[in-house]
């Protein structure tokens, strides 16, 4: 609790000063609003069935500007409404945050946001992520709070932050997750997404993250992501015991053609599977689960590369037995206004 309450102090400490110094909004300021979507032709081939069809993976409304010099804004939410549960509007909101900008090195952050969890998988949009780790397939990575950032220089950022367990269940449940996060450039071929995080699953109880994201690029063309993640939570298990391994290769043929390959690991032998308490509820007791897959990307438009992309992939994994997806599909982003 005391890290609460210097965290709150401190926030609204930042935001008195800011409101007493910067009360007057810019007469012209800077806003985006665009529309993101993606839709997918999907077959899985499985021992005796074959599944398929299209399926839209993504339409999302995205919103960044700037209230002042201070204070900017940031809104993304997936656009559907579950009528059966009218607070699943919200919950479809990935973030809506504000944040104060104090100085070039110092900002603050309140509002739905990204829980920080390190590795690059963790970190791209997830309408970019073709296929993914176990972990990433289950985590909940948007919760309400607060963080604190640090820029001590134009290659390296940390933030503190402190938001609502992804493991709560309902409102005001009273557990937390308490995260630190570096998004590093070592070098101009090397950066990092490196986090240690403490999760509540239940009050008191946590289970801690090593989240370690590596990126190289050797050059121009060639991208290397390298993860690991390992989660511990005591009670008697070990160390190595329940983590993730993945990395993704891609290597841009063009400007227009860009092919990539991706594989992982996930285990969890921490707990027994019949074991009646789970503290990794992501990575679930006795999965031992490896993927890979490949496939390609192409953008026609090559001044606007984001605007619109055509993908084609294939992947499988270790199941018993052992599924086969293929996948075509498109992606485009429609800008409503932008100044």
């Amino acid at each position: 609790m005391k890290l609460l309450h210097v965290l709150l102090v401190f926030c609204f400490s930042l935001l008195s000063a800011a409101a007493y110094g910067q009360g007057n909004a810019s007469e012209d300021p800077g806003i985006s609003i665009k529309l993101d979507a993606r839709f997918d032709g999907e077959m899985t081939k499985g021992e005796e069935e074959t599944d398929g069809g299209f399926v839209g993976r993504y339409l999302k409304l995205l919103i960044n500007g700037r209230i002042n010099e201070k204070f900017s804004y940031s809104f993304r939410h997936r656009l559907y409404v579950d009528h059966q549960n009218p607070k699943s509007f919200f919950n479809a909101t990935d973030w809506a945050n504000v944040t104060y900008h104090h100085n070039e090195k110092l900002s603050i952050t309140a509002g739905k946001q990204m829980v920080c969890i390190g590795t690059i998988e963790y970190d791209y949009a997830p309408i970019d992520v073709y296929f993914a780790s176990d972990f990433w397939n289950h985590v909940s990575p948007f919760q309400i709070g607060v963080n604190v950032g640090f820029a001590p220089d134009k290659n390296n950022k940390f933030f503190i932050q402190m938001t609502n367990s992804p493991f709560s269940t309902r409102e005001l449940e009273n557990i937390y997750a308490y995260n630190v996060i570096w998004y590093g450039k070592v070098a101009g071929w090397y950066s990092t997404i490196w986090s240690a995080n403490m999760i509540e699953y239940q009050k008191g109880h946590f289970i801690n993250y090593i989240a370690l994201g590596n990126k190289f690029e050797p050059c121009h063309r060639l991208e290397m992501d390298l993860d690991y993640m390992n989660r511990y939570a005591g009670k008697g298990t070990a160390f190595l015991e329940d983590f993730s391994l993945h990395g993704r290769v891609s290597y841009a043929v063009s400007e227009s053609v860009n092919l990539f390959a991706k594989g992982g690991y996930d285990v969890n032998r921490a707990q027994d599977v019949s074991a009646g308490f789970v503290y990794d509820r992501y990575v679930l007791p006795g999965v031992d689960l490896g993927f890979y897959g490949a496939g390609m990307e192409y953008f026609p438009i090559k001044d606007a590369r984001q605007s619109l992309r055509l993908h084609a992939f294939w992947y499988s994994n270790t199941s018993d037995p052992v599924p086969h997806t293929f996948n075509i599909g498109v992606r485009w982003q429609m800008k409503v206004l932008e100044r």
